[in-house]
């Protein structure tokens, strides 16, 4: 399923939290860096210096990059990497340890579920793997119920990051598809058309640049509300999307604007292959729907545009195939107006 601009938000969500972290690592990374340097240990500090650089470039780019994952994903590699050596070069006693904690946490919150998890199995296993090595390598360093008290404490912050980023997940999805997908019919709503049109308009090739747009209105809908109910009103709905559906191609997509009207955005077409399609649509509805209690024939009235040539803009587009589609009521309904 598309994303529509309503809930790019989910993108932004990642952002924000990614700007948090990045400003909260550069002033500690900051504070370690000249700690560090002033206790003697010059070459940790040169390397958690590094990560502040590194911070401070992601946080100059995080609002406009596409590849807000990868830049994440690098980020966290470095700073758990720092993490990893400061455990394996520091006293027990000066608790970097306590850093550990906040892995699956930023995994999850940054990366979401399958990648969060990924980066939490290695740096969380790591990071324990090096305590117990110094464990029986030094035990009188680091206590037995320590390494437990700290692998207990971390599986509990990684099953509870895991568990809230999973159900956040899903809750989006649900809210997506709630506010995305028509409930009667189960076609993309009208929330969609522009997100999936810029989207269309962008990713087809040079030599395909044609996106086709079809719009469709049912002929005399309301006397079928009016006459036969409005439960076989609703069934004539859902059997035209499925008639819509079993013709569309793979690519295609479709929508209910609400009441009667459908749409359908065609990329990689012809004008003239639009009006065939278009043609195939009117013919089938017109032979074919069989909708329960419904025992008349329903026609449908129909509006072709296509982008480029009816303009550069869904708003261009959307406006020819409306008036085409009208165009089309007024000669008698029944029949497809393309130009």
């Amino acid at each position: 399923m598309a994303t529509s601009n309503f809930w790019g938000n989910e993108l932004e969500y990642r952002r924000t939290v990614l700007r948090v972290v990045l400003i909260v690592i550069i002033v500690a990374g900051i504070t370690f860096t000249i700690n560090n340097w002033i206790v003697g240990h010059k070459v940790f500090a040169m390397i958690e210096l590094l990560v502040v650089f590194l911070s401070v470039g992601i946080l100059a780019i995080h609002k406009k990059t596409p590849n807000l994952a990868l830049w994440s994903s690098v980020f966290l590699f470095a700073l758990y990497t720092v993490i990893l050596i400061g455990i394996f070069t520091a006293s027990f006693s000066s608790a970097l340890y306590s850093w550990l904690f906040i892995v699956p946490v930023l995994s999850y919150l940054l990366l979401g579920t399958r990648l969060g998890t990924l980066y939490s199995v290695v740096y969380v296993l790591s990071g324990c793997g090096i305590l117990t090595t110094r464990h029986v390598m030094q035990s009188d360093d680091v206590p037995t119920i320590a390494i437990i008290n700290i692998a207990l404490t971390l599986t509990a912050i990684w099953a509870l990051s895991y568990t809230y980023e999973q159900k956040r997940a899903q809750t989006v999805k649900r809210l997506q598809e709630m506010a995305s997908l028509d409930p009667l019919t189960g076609l993309n709503n009208r929330l969609l058309l522009g997100s999936i049109f810029d989207m269309l308009c962008d990713s087809l090739p040079e030599k395909q640049k044609s996106v086709s747009m079809i719009l469709v209105d049912l002929d005399h809908f309301k006397k079928v509300n009016d006459e036969f109910g409005h439960d076989v009103g609703d069934a004539v709905l859902v059997e035209v999307s499925r008639i819509i559906n079993s013709m569309r191609r793979r690519n295609d997509w479709a929508f209910r604007f609400g009441g009667e009207e459908f749409c359908l955005l065609i990329p990689a077409v012809t004008p003239t292959q639009a009006h065939g399609i278009a043609e195939r649509l009117r013919h089938c509805v017109e032979h074919t729907i069989s909708a329960e209690g419904f025992p008349s024939t329903m026609t449908v009235s129909i509006g072709v545009a296509h982008w480029p040539e009816s303009g550069n803009e869904l708003s261009q587009i959307y406006k020819a195939a409306d008036e085409r589609l009208y165009q089309a009521k007024e000669q008698g309904r029944n029949r497809i107006v393309s130009e």
